[in-house]
């Protein structure tokens, strides 16, 4: 800050949504003239809203297992967390997480198709690396032109910068089951888990390229961690067991599939991950004392394994599950113009690619086999919803801002345009369709001479049917297709 062109302060760093106090020494001169200055004070404090910010400091050392934001401003007891299997739901003032505005140095990262719970452009994790960000901002409906695009809160991350010095940051992080508990002091219950192991590493480094005038900042982080998916027949040692299918009605299902219809349904499923990488990379250029721009890089590739339908009386074989995915790029331009002690400016031009991705595991052809057991279902094939699901977005973004002090008043003019080009195709049923095998509501009446009969016997000899049995004779009770 350069104060009547003779003295030069330096500030170290500015808290986002804060006043800064800047104190100014001067050398004592022989006294020209006396200026007396008065004013009248405020009745009450002036603020566009409430707030909660979060310094360098509080973001460094929060308990952050997640290496997420929402760890960071969770403790705020305005903003609630519903920390969910496939990722957090942020709750401000009670409002949805979809109403929410999720920023990074201002710039939209937000669910621009509104299907995520999380509130982030990437369903399955946040899109920037943890130790990129430098401060943390939640604001609760503030009152201020500037801000549009959500009605719960507005959350602005704040990037950080390179500076003359060399810094750098180096982690990792491993767990395994061994230090995880597996019981519960007055439970009798068992919370032991598969064999697994988990790892974060990343790192971060900043400095300059020209000492005063260019800046550097650049962070890196990469994750994978378990996804306790698995689940078995009874007996069968595998995961959460399913206690109403009998490794009869497993085996009978898995040779009825591949010598009727020549599908590998894939066997009981195992646990599933999840994997991130993030990149983000920040320059910074003092062009002159009035003027300086930041270029600033983010990518995001992800993907998780999930269940399609993992209720206590479902069980699905590992084809019926999905791969969700996500991968995301933004690049940014911001521009930061003080024209004079009364006027300054500030512009955005930002482009975000996304490809978000829902992949079965197994054939994408072979349709969604649903066979009833008394009340619970087995579930075999490709997911109908999954059978033909893609999503792109490319979305441009151009802000000018401009505030002018005029006497006590702060006049703010500007403009703000996104464009959004999206492909969507979701088209349940549309590749092999669903094909439904209902149980008789008398099969379990059926006389004892139906017991020993084939599938086939028990259809000539009018016996009611189980949904297995249906399966095998291939006539569905229900089809879905197109």
């Amino acid at each position: 800050v350069i104060v009547n062109e003779l003295t030069t302060v330096e500030v170290p760093s500015i808290q986002v949504a804060e006043v800064y106090d800047l104190k100014i020494t001067v050398d004592p001169e022989v006294i020209k003239d006396i200026v007396t200055v008065t004013a009248s004070a405020d009745f009450v404090e002036v603020a566009t809203g409430p707030a909660a910010t979060f310094d360098s400091f509080q973001v460094e050392t929060a308990v952050n297992f997640n290496r997420d934001i929402v760890d960071v401003y969770g403790i705020d007891p305005r903003v609630n967390i519903d920390n969910e299997d496939d990722g957090f739901e942020i709750n401000c003032a009670g409002k949805h997480p979809r109403f929410n505005s999720v920023t990074l140095d201002g710039v939209g990262q937000n669910d621009r198709f509104g299907l995520n719970s999380n509130g982030y452009s990437t369903a399955v994790g946040m899109p920037f690396p943890y130790d990129a960000i430098a401060q943390l901002a939640v604001e609760l409906a503030p009152a201020s032109v500037t801000y549009s695009g959500f009605s719960a809160c507005t959350i602005n991350a704040v990037t950080k910068s390179g500076t003359n010095e060399f810094r750098g940051n180096l982690f990792w992080e491993q767990t395994d089951d061994s230090l995880r508990g597996d019981s519960l002091g007055g439970d009798t219950r068992d919370f032991s888990t598969a064999p697994f192991t988990s790892n974060k590493i990343g790192l971060s480094a900043g400095g300059r390229i020209l000492a005063d005038k260019l800046h550097f900042f650049g962070a890196y982080e990469e994750t994978d961690s378990p996804r306790f998916l698995a689940r078995g027949f009874s007996g069968s040692g595998i995961g959460v067991e399913r206690e109403w299918l009998s490794q009869a009605d497993h085996d009978r299902i898995v040779n009825i599939a591949n010598s009727v219809y020549g599908y590998d349904p894939g066997g009981q499923p195992g646990d599933g991950v999840q994997e991130q990488e993030k990149q983000m990379l920040k320059l910074d250029w003092a062009a002159n004392p009035q003027h300086n721009v930041s270029v600033i890089y983010n990518f995001y590739d992800g993907f998780q394994d999930r269940d399609s339908d993992g209720d206590p009386d479902e069980f699905e074989f590992a084809n019926h599950f999905y791969v969700k995915g996500a991968e995301s790029e933004t690049t940014t331009l911001r521009v930061s113009s003080q024209w004079s002690d009364s006027l300054s400016t500030e512009f955005f031009l930002s482009d975000n690619y996304m490809d978000d991705s829902q992949v079965t595991k197994g054939p994408g052809d072979f349709g969604d086999f649903q066979i009833s057991i008394d009340r619970d279902t087995v579930y075999l094939g490709a997911d109908d919803s999954r059978q033909a699901n893609s999503l792109r977005t490319d979305t441009g973004y151009l802000k000018l801002s401009a505030q002018m002090l005029k006497g006590r008043n702060v006049i703010t003019a500007g403009y703000e345009a996104e464009k959004n080009e999206i492909f969507n195709v979701f088209v349940q049923h549309s590749r092999g369709g669903e094909w439904d095998f209902y149980t008789d509501s008398g099969f379990a009446n059926n006389p004892a001479s139906c017991a020993g009969l084939t599938a086939q016997g028990r259809l000539d000899a009018g016996c009611a049917l189980s949904g297995i049995d249906y399966f095998e004779l291939g006539r569905p009770s229900q089809v879905y297709y197109g």
